[in-house]
């Protein structure tokens, strides 16, 4: 055989010889696809901290420091939020969120004015994330919450989150029984979800978290999805659904005359109980990406999202 040839077969044999290796080990820099790219029909936010759309041109977080400067940042090469300039401008100060961009092309930013009320942004190298203080901290999103689900039924929730045993509300809308929240998790260690009303049985799963675990790790870091959606087979009933890192966890029948009726703003670090923007059960729970959809998505569309997020995250 020549020389020459020995050289084609040598550079082609990565191609043809590991031809089920995936993308991600074939290049280990290479950052997942921007997971929005095609995927904007009927979403109704996209916040995150790392790029979702590759035509998104702005900002994705808006923060200020302790003497109340404020500063929008956006992401690095590798698609994340730019840690290293947050750290430049804020120079050892504490920083707060006043604005979570929203990258669906909708503008409905998640959104706080009162600086008492702004969730911490932790500015970590391995896992950047925001959250409230369990206290009064909170983010509204500015929009009619009947908008961004399907008149208050069927709706899907993906985001990575760091979950806390606290008796606490991540996100939604209530008043009474009237409701459209996630705990995640409860006191007694149980992720729960209520997507129009209290309180359908069952609606949680076990989400036991290690003790003891580092705060700094990504130990009690995963994917989440929460899912309303269109019963297939009876139209007289919808399906909850809750998966964690990819894996079905719960998927349980929901009577379908029972919606959220409510018209006001949503909460993030807590749930919004009356149409003012005040919010009750504040919690801790950490945010790195949260995406939401007016619909009930199917399992192709949602195992995508996940395994995006997964990968992206290290998770």
């Amino acid at each position: 055989m020549s020389e020459y040839y020995k050289y084609v077969l040598i550079l082609l044999f990565p191609y043809f010889g590991n031809g089920q290796i995936a993308q991600y080990n074939q290049f280990p820099t290479k950052q997942p696809t921007h997971i929005l790219d095609e995927k904007l029909d009927d979403i109704s936010f996209a916040y995150s901290l790392r790029l979702l759309e590759s035509d998104y041109d702005g900002p994705l977080i808006r923060l200020r420091k302790t003497d109340n400067a404020e500063m929008d940042f956006g992401w690095t090469d590798n698609d994340r939020v730019d840690i290293e300039a947050i750290n430049t401008w804020r120079a050892g100060s504490d920083v707060f969120v006043t604005t979570w961009y929203d990258q669906s092309g909708l503008d409905r930013h998640a959104t706080q004015t009162d600086t008492n009320l702004q969730p911490q942004f932790i500015p970590d190298l391995v896992q950047p994330y925001l959250a409230g203080d369990r206290d009064n901290d909170v983010l509204i999103v500015t929009e009619n919450f009947q908008n961004l689900t399907e008149n208050g039924k069927n709706g899907s929730v993906l985001g990575v989150f760091f979950a806390t045993d606290r008796s606490d509300t991540a996100f939604g809308v209530l008043r009474g029984d009237e409701r459209w929240i996630a705990h995640i998790n409860w006191g007694d260690e149980n992720c729960y979800f209520d997507p129009g009303y209290c309180c359908n049985t069952p609606r949680s799963f076990v989400n036991n978290l290690p003790t003891n675990a580092n705060p700094g790790s990504l130990e009690v870091w995963d994917q989440y999805s929460f899912v309303r959606r269109n019963d297939p087979l009876d139209a007289t009933t919808d399906r909850v659904i809750m998966r964690l890192g990819n894996l079905e966890k719960l998927n349980s029948d929901f009577p379908d005359n029972e919606s959220c009726n409510l018209t006001f703003n949503m909460g993030i670090c807590a749930r919004i109980r009356n149409d003012s923007n005040g919010a009750t059960s504040h919690s801790n729970t950490r945010f790195a990406e949260m995406i939401m959809y007016r619909v009930g998505l199917e399992d192709d569309f949602l195992n995508e999202i996940e395994e995006n997020q997964i990968a992206f995250w290290n998770l």
